[in-house]
């Protein structure tokens, strides 16, 4: 069960593939999002919809600005410790309590619970942004673990937050994330058990550097799976290219659902323009619009395969999203993040600092300077490249998820 946009799809697609070829029937469950259904079928697995459409666009268009979690002064992706005060992770911790519950609408675990008891499944796969699976799997006796798609926030707050209250034993006050799921699954004759914040255990392909110590996950590394809207590739992406080749992308996340982007695209270009490589810019016709001419040395493409096209690639200048450090990962490239505000870019970007395979800018220090001159060090300092290449293969040696499914299969026994 999977958060229906492009990225979440594509993210859980490859357990569903290597279940699949172990034999194993499965299928995407939940609500359909109008404009991204094509995701579902561009995976090749089957795809079920219950409940009513959940237009996420549409939902963050309304509440850009507004008072919602999503844009409160208290955000989740907040990576600064002098900020992580009580009444921080107080807020914080309610409001994605109260998004929780807000995406998990009565009338549509009524729906997928009824298709559960029918249909039996023996194991459920679901997205930490989709607590009708855990709730629906608990209803129904069948164990579930979650897969992420970037680093793990929920577990981060929710230690935070457990970590404030075993400070406060005088704070007899219910947890909100108990209060509520205990509800939840009493409706069908369930009980509550702390499985149901993390999953029996959590699937993470994404690089160990970006795990946080001390949160109660049980992880099950894997080698992260590239994929990418299928496409044919343009033949210039697998030439070899006659000077350093870097790729600029700012995901597809804020260009889908809210139209704009959290940076200068204008302050990228300008700093990228008098170096002596060549730049793909991933940057559709409104992503370009504010710019008043594409530099010489820039190649701006709608889209195109990033796994692919990082294989040639000297450097990566990005805004921090799970998949893209993965397709950088995965290709030992050097990364330049102008981290985002909307999940764990900013956390993620200090932990490839730390770890030496890349630099990072602040969206408030982004000029045409900053960028120039991170992006040199990158393609200039050895390190980088070396750091790279040793992330790279640490991530190829992990297990894959061909190897998870006896391991899967295991769990699914254990009713």
């Amino acid at each position: 069960m999977v958060f229906p946009t492009r990225t979440h799809v594509y993210s859980m697609a490859p357990v569903g593939w290597a279940l699949a070829a172990a034999g194993h029937e499965v299928r995407f469950v939940g609500q359909r999002n109008p404009r991204e259904v094509l995701p579902f079928a561009e995976t090749g697995l089957d795809a079920m919809w219950f409940g009513e459409d959940l237009d996420i666009a549409e939902h963050r268009r309304l509440s850009a600005g507004g008072d919602d979690t999503a844009h409160s002064e208290h955000q989740l992706s907040e990576s600064r410790p002098e900020r992580y005060t009580e009444e921080y992770v107080r807020t914080v911790y309610d409001g994605w309590v109260d998004v929780f519950r807000w995406n998990t609408p009565e009338p549509l675990l009524n729906e997928l619970v009824r298709f559960a008891r029918h249909w039996q499944p023996d194991l459920v796969v679901w997205d930490p942004l989709v607590y009708t699976a855990p709730i629906v799997a608990q209803a129904v006796g069948v164990p579930h673990l979650r897969m992420m798609y970037a680093a793990d926030q929920t577990a981060r707050i929710g230690a935070q937050y457990r970590d404030l209250r075993a400070s406060k034993p005088e704070d007899t006050s219910p947890d909100p994330f108990v209060e509520w799921m205990s509800a939840a699954v009493g409706r069908y004759g369930a009980d509550y058990d702390e499985n149901l914040r993390y999953g029996v255990k959590t699937i993470d392909c994404h690089p160990s550097y970006l795990r946080y110590d001390g949160v109660d996950v049980d992880y099950l590394p894997a080698r992260f799976v590239p994929l990418n809207k299928p496409m044919a590739l343009p033949r210039w992406v697998v030439e070899p290219p006659s000077r350093p080749r870097v790729m600029l992308t700012l995901g597809i996340s804020n260009r889908q659902t809210l139209g704009e982007e959290e940076t200068s695209v204008s302050a990228l270009l300008d700093g990228l323009s008098d170096l002596d490589v060549e730049v793909i810019a991933t940057l559709n016709a409104e992503q370009l619009a504010s710019v008043d001419k594409v530099p010489d040395n820039v190649r701006a493409v709608d889209f195109v395969p990033m796994y692919e096209l990082l294989a040639s690639c000297s450097a990566i200048v990005h805004q921090g999203g799970g998949a893209t450090i993965g397709n950088a990962v995965v290709n030992g490239v050097p990364q330049l993040v102008i981290p985002g505000t909307t999940w764990s870019e900013r956390i993620s970007a200090l932990a490839q600092v730390k770890r030496g395979n890349g630099l990072m800018v602040d969206l408030e220090d982004v000029t045409p300077s900053t960028v120039r001159s991170g992006l040199q060090r990158l393609l200039e300092e050895p390190s980088f490249r070396e750091c790279s290449l040793e992330v790279r293969d640490e991530m190829l040696a992990a297990p894959t998820l061909n190897d998870l499914v006896p391991e899967l299969e295991r769990i699914a026994r254990c009713r």
